[in-house]
């Protein structure tokens, strides 16, 4: 029955990596707001032959015409530089489990 279901869910792009494992994250940073988030992570598609880097948030605010909203997190310099750092370590750990180079490593 769950090869089945797998088989079903790995022909969407969408769902298959929704779906993953979750192999690598980040600790939540906190926006502005008492209750937004950011997060980083590496995940792995439900077939295993695949990695993504994804992040998870929870916005400060958002606002939208039309029902279309478009989000927005507001960090202070030193939370920016906390992302940037955590999406470098994000980056380094998809090159480790893949086991190839990235393309700065390799031109160098």
């Amino acid at each position: 029955m769950w090869t089945a279901i797998k088989k079903l869910l790995v022909r969407s792009p969408v769902l298959n990596q929704a779906l993953g494992e979750v192999v690598f994250e980040t600790p939540e940073i906190k926006g502005v707001s008492a209750h937004s988030f950011l997060q980083w992570r590496v995940k792995k598609s439900i077939e295993g032959g695949h990695y993504v880097v994804a992040f998870r948030m929870l916005p400060d605010a958002y606002a939208g015409s039309e029902g279309s909203p478009t989000n927005y997190m507001h960090f202070d310099i030193e939370s920016a530089q906390r992302l940037r750092f955590q999406l470098d370590r994000c980056i380094d750990e998809y090159y480790r489990l893949t086991g190839t180079q990235s393309q700065t490593a390799a031109a160098g």
